[in-house]
């Protein structure tokens, strides 16, 4: 989470970079993804060209990632097609339904 106004420190922003350009999932929860540099990141994710260079805008091929939105309304993501789907709500009460999921569909593979 990252606040208006806040600084970001150097370490948590080259991980960000790094875990965003090797990730196969990504949640986009809760963002206008209007707010840079972090609003950045699911595009990276999304199109890389499999070297991270941080702090630039590196853009490759398209990335085999699947982009989750769980957001009250779309976002520049939704419009853009960088998420494969939006979960339209609030996340307080997405996110829980999300995890139980999983935890169901873990038991019964058990």
């Amino acid at each position: 989470m990252v606040h208006f106004k806040e600084p970001i420190p150097l370490d948590v922003m080259e991980e960000s970079e790094k875990e965003a350009s090797r990730c196969d999932l990504m949640l986009i929860c809760g963002t206008s993804a209007v707010v840079y540099p972090f609003a950045n990141l699911s595009r990276m994710a999304r199109f890389h060209s499999g070297r991270l260079v941080t702090g630039l805008d590196v853009m490759g091929q398209k990335a085999n990632v699947k982009m989750i939105e769980v957001n009250a309304d779309p976002t520049p993501l939704t419009h853009e097609g960088i998420s494969d789907c939006l979960i339209q709500g609030q996340t307080g009460e997405i996110l829980p339904r999300i995890v139980e999921e999983l935890r169901t569909a873990r038991k019964q593979r058990s």
